[in-house]
């Protein structure tokens, strides 16, 4: 089952002539509707009629975290704050995402497409354990689990005895939770003669960012179960850009809504085919605040064409030593 086939199994000629389109309109618009990029391509004698396909996003230059700080709050905004559906804060408050009600919606429809490809559907029933996501990012997952039809139940932190309770009074079929509640939940079975295999759940979600690939086996070896990962990145959106199949092959990449790039994080270059450079996103779809050539500091790998479980997006490897300095 696939949420968005059009978006989710496009060709690389469709791909690239709507993501030249997308690139197109994001540029006229932060060029007209902030100072911030209008003065960066003065700077650089550009106007939107020089950028015509995706190849000419080289012409502008990155943006860092250091960017987004000092135009904290409202510099990147694209419209005005009576316009913002939410924010989203970061680093301590010292940054945060705008997001218009359009693009909320694009990002419930995004986490949607990342839960049915990790085999979570309307036959799921979804327990959400609050740890390291933001309260407004759980509301989005939940709203994208109620849009497939599954079954949602916000559980109790903290309380393990209560969480395997609900488990088995709910038949929990999934579970999205960091690692740590997760090892703690196995733990405390452990120590009451039981397994955590011994649950009714069917697969675990976790966060991307705090479930490395040791983690991960870890967890699969304690609940003998898949574990799906869910990639997003505090600055850019929470939770949403990219997710794990259930064919286990990497995190298909929302690239109708994030347009990639890999680069030497050292020379700002291209980085070689087949080789892992610093991730480097972009925003296509953005109405609030758009985001382009975003150095994330993240390492990773890309690959391209079909995968088993019949999707085409490109699909996103994080590698272990994941942090550059930027």
């Amino acid at each position: 089952m696939i949420v968005n086939s059009p978006a989710e199994t496009r060709n690389q000629q469709e791909r690239e002539r709507q993501q030249s389109e997308q690139f197109q309109t994001i540029v006229k618009r932060v060029y007209e509707k902030t100072d911030f990029y209008r003065d960066r391509m003065h700077a650089l004698s550009v106007t939107p009629a020089d950028f015509t396909t995706l190849q000419d996003i080289s012409k502008l230059p990155f943006l860092s975290a250091s960017d987004l700080t000092t135009n904290h709050p409202f510099g990147l905004l694209t419209v005005p704050v009576s316009g913002i559906a939410r924010f989203i804060a970061a680093d301590a408050g010292r940054t945060a995402v705008g997001f218009t009600q359009q693009d909320v919606t694009n990002q419930v429809e995004m986490i949607a497409r990342g839960l049915v490809s990790c085999n979570i559907t309307m036959s799921s029933v979804l327990m959400i354990l609050p740890e390291e996501l933001d309260l407004t990012s759980i509301c989005s997952l939940q709203q994208a689990a109620e849009a497939i039809g599954a079954t949602v139940l916000n559980g109790p932190a903290n309380d393990v005895k209560a969480q395997i309770r609900l488990m088995f009074d709910y038949g929990v079929t999934t579970v999205f939770s960091g690692p740590n509640t997760l090892f703690t939940l196995a733990d405390f079975l452990k120590a009451l003669g039981f397994g955590a295999h011994e649950l009714p759940l069917l697969n675990l979600l976790c966060p991307e960012r705090s479930c490395t690939a040791p983690v991960r086996t870890a967890l699969q070896q304690q609940f003998q179960i898949p574990v799906h990962l869910a990639y997003g990145h505090p600055d850019l959106l929470p939770l949403g850009i990219a997710s794990s199949c259930h064919a286990q092959a990497d995190l298909h990449l929302q690239d109708d809504h994030f347009y990639p790039e890999l680069i030497d994080p050292q020379s700002g270059q291209p980085a070689s085919p087949r080789q892992a450079g610093e991730l480097v996103l972009t925003t296509l779809s953005r109405e609030a605040m758009p985001l382009i050539r975003y150095r994330t500091g993240t390492r990773a790998m890309l690959s391209y064409g079909p995968c088993a479980c019949g999707r085409t997006t490109p699909r996103l490897r994080l590698l272990a030593d994941d942090m550059f300095l930027v």
